[in-house]
């Protein structure tokens, strides 16, 4: 199976968010208001993968903030398909956000992921994310959040 990535395009959206609600359990996946904010906003950076007959495999969502006057990256989120996973997808998604986020002068990339998403965590880890923070609550009022750092 042929995949190529390239730049979210609006008329991506349904798709994407079909495959949100698809990979995160309710109240955890975005809104579609929320996506759709994330996919709009100023400065922001969405790629996808998708095969050669237009099915999408994945996406990733990233954005800019300042913290003591250095510019890092955040993770919005990365969603693969679940049977396409273990194929690369998510790997070539984050190293692609990545660059692009570097190109804009962040020096580090930060993201939140559930405690209780080991399989994430582990995916994170092994790209050389370190946990730096723990949120209480941030998932659906309960469940905590590891904050996790990269630096670019």
């Amino acid at each position: 199976m042929a995949l190529s990535l390239r730049l979210i395009a609006p008329s991506d959206f349904p798709k994407l968010y079909a495959l949100d609600q698809a990979c995160f359990a309710p109240g955890i996946a975005w809104s579609k208001a929320e996506l759709q904010y994330f996919l709009k906003y100023p400065g922001n950076i969405g790629v996808l993968v998708e095969d050669e007959t237009g099915r999408l495999a994945g996406f990733a969502i990233a954005g800019k903030q300042r913290r003591q006057g250095a510019v890092f990256g955040r993770l919005i989120t990365i969603d693969v398909d679940a049977a396409l996973r273990r194929r690369g997808i998510g790997h070539r998604l984050l190293e692609e956000t990545e660059t692009q986020l570097r190109a804009q002068g962040a020096t580090a990339v930060l993201l939140e992921v559930a405690v209780d998403n080991t399989t994430a965590q582990s995916f994170y880890e092994r790209h050389g994310f370190i946990r730096t923070g723990r949120i209480p609550g941030y998932y659906l009022g309960r469940i905590d959040a590891l904050v996790m750092e990269k630096p670019l």
